[in-house]
This record gives C-alpha cells, sequence and structure tokens, in this order.
C-alpha cells in the first residue's frame, strides 16, 4: 500500500470519527444550522476522500452525472428559472458530454 493511500485512509478514518461525534451532538428538538452545515461538509469532505480511494469507472461516472442532470432539471421552475440552476445544468451537461466522448475501456 502506498503512502499516498495509507494517508487517505487515515483521513477518512478521522473524518469518519469526527462525524460520528457530530452526528451525537445533534439534540432531539430544532439541531443548530451551524451544526447541521458542519455535518453536510463533512460528508461531502468524506464522500470526496473514499472517490480518491476508489476511483469510479467512466460508466459510473456518467450514470451519477445522469442522476443529477435529471434531478437539476427537475428544480427548474415554471417561469424565471434562476441563472445559477442553469449554469449547473450546462456544467453538467458538459461533464457528461467530456465523458461520453471517451473510448470505452
Amino acid at each position: 500500500m502506498s503512502r499516498e493511500s495509507e494517508s487517505l485512509q487515515g483521513q477518512v478514518k478521522e473524518l469518519e470519527q469526527r462525524l460520528e461525534d457530530a452526528r451525537a451532538r445533534i439534540p432531539k428538538h430544532t439541531p443548530p444550522t451551524t451544526l447541521m452545515a458542519e455535518i453536510d461538509e463533512m460528508e461531502e469532505e468524506l464522500e470526496r476522500l473514499r472517490a480518491l480511494l476508489k476511483p469510479k469507472s467512466v460508466r459510473e461516472q456518467i450514470a451519477e452525472l445522469e442522476e443529477r442532470l435529471q434531478d437539476a432539471r427537475a428544480r427548474i421552475p415554471k417561469h424565471t428559472p434562476p441563472a445559477a440552476l442553469m449554469a449547473e445544468i450546462d456544467e453538467i451537461e458538459e461533464e457528461l458530454a467530456k465523458l461520453r466522448s471517451l473510448p470505452r475501456a
């Protein structure tokens, strides 16, 4: 196992512990928004670190992007779509096009 992989695994374990501790601090009623935001950030970072340990195949990446695109399109309101949402959809479509243009392995 490489040092980089060991380092990533250490980071994953540390983040999992921090996330578990943060979840244990959630009160039963009216959880603080700062705590929930902290948990969300840790979950995103954990997902990113795990992805580095196990890269996804092109097919898996395409499926994930298609799901994100479908979700983003479902959030388009009937009148005056938000510019940020349209930019997100454009980015997802561009990334999908790049992945679909890669040769199949």
